[in-house]
């Protein structure tokens, strides 16, 4: 069975996402959820994991989580299996909770851990459970804008201290900041996600390849193959300079065709490379330039002896 990539270092931060089976409930009671959070509390208790943020659905649940220790995968197999064996010896049930393994997306911490904060307690306004984020129980968010004292588990002030030295100033702020990005919360989320297990900027993303993805082999994790044979935008372009050098504009048309199809890189960053192309125009480009692959063997041909140059 494939295995999801897992990076694991003391300090880090990660939104963890973790799923019940077949979209069904993972929490059917207030019960149920106050004890997932005593898990939570035993987790930091036991392992020193801290929790940042939370929000627990039916059928899912979002943390953003601090690892001190760099033991992500302990923190979470006491904390899943805790909760899996109560919840089924409660209703006297068998097999597994969960929809496969927790998903962990490894977060740049000073950038974009309010941005990620924010969309986590806005998951039941998506949701359309709530049109206020304050009303829905089950997430931290009032701890970071009321006065309700948080658990002991639970770090508000490190992303309230990006907002303002002062407590209540702080709140104030991190509470319009939620109110604000209502509508357009996913936004950052969508435009710096990296490899589907990164938020950060380009300088994040390489330097987490450099240190734990180049060199590592493990056939059973295949993200863990493809970022190993994902070229750069950079190799692209000199490759398709190299070999289309009569023709500039069929030059730009494959190289941001290679782009698109063989890298992880957003519409908005392999505009922004290749310049005076609009996000948009990038998808469009890769579209047409796919049809006339099909319809022109000559074009064919030619992209595909680049891609061998890029395997």
């Amino acid at each position: 069975m494939a295995r999801p990539l897992r990076i694991e270092y003391p300090n880090a931060f990660y939104h963890v996402i973790q799923r019940g089976l077949e979209g069904k409930a993972i929490f059917s009671s207030d019960s149920d959820r106050r004890k997932f959070l005593y898990y939570l509390g035993m987790a930091y208790a036991g392992f020193r994991a801290i929790i940042h943020t939370f929000v627990l659905m039916k059928n899912h649940y979002h943390l953003i989580l601090e690892t001190p220790r760099g033991n992500l995968s302990q923190i979470m197999h006491y904390i899943n299996t805790s909760y899996a064996i109560y919840f089924n010896s409660r209703r006297k049930r068998h097999g597994p909770l969960y929809q496969g393994r927790f998903k962990a997306i490894l977060v740049q911490q000073d950038e974009y851990l309010h941005h990620l904060s924010r969309y986590i307690h806005l998951n039941p306004v998506r949701a359309g459970i709530v049109q206020d984020p304050l009303e829905y129980p089950w997430s931290s968010l009032k701890y970071f804008v009321t006065k309700s004292v948080p658990p002991e588990w639970l770090n508000t002030k490190f992303i309230l201290s990006m907002f303002d030295k002062h407590e209540q100033r702080a709140k104030h702020m991190y509470l319009q900041f939620v109110l604000d990005g209502i509508g357009h919360e996913k936004d950052i989320i969508k435009e710096k996600m990296k490899g589907g297990f990164v938020l950060g900027d380009d300088s994040f993303f390489e330097e987490i390849k450099e240190r734990f993805v180049y060199g590592k082999k493990d056939p059973e994790i295949p993200l863990l193959r493809r970022l190993q044979k994902e070229p750069s935008l950079e190799n692209i372009k000199h490759l398709v300079e190299q070999r289309v050098e009569s023709n500039k504009r069929l030059q730009r048309k494959i190289a941001i065709y290679l782009s698109r199809k063989y890298t992880q890189k957003t519409l908005k960053e392999i505009a922004e490379f290749y310049g005076k192309i609009k996000y948009s125009a990038v998808s469009k480009s890769f579209r047409r330039t796919e049809r006339k692959r099909g319809d022109s063997g000559e074009l064919h041909d030619l992209i595909l002896s680049l891609e061998k140059g890029l395997m």
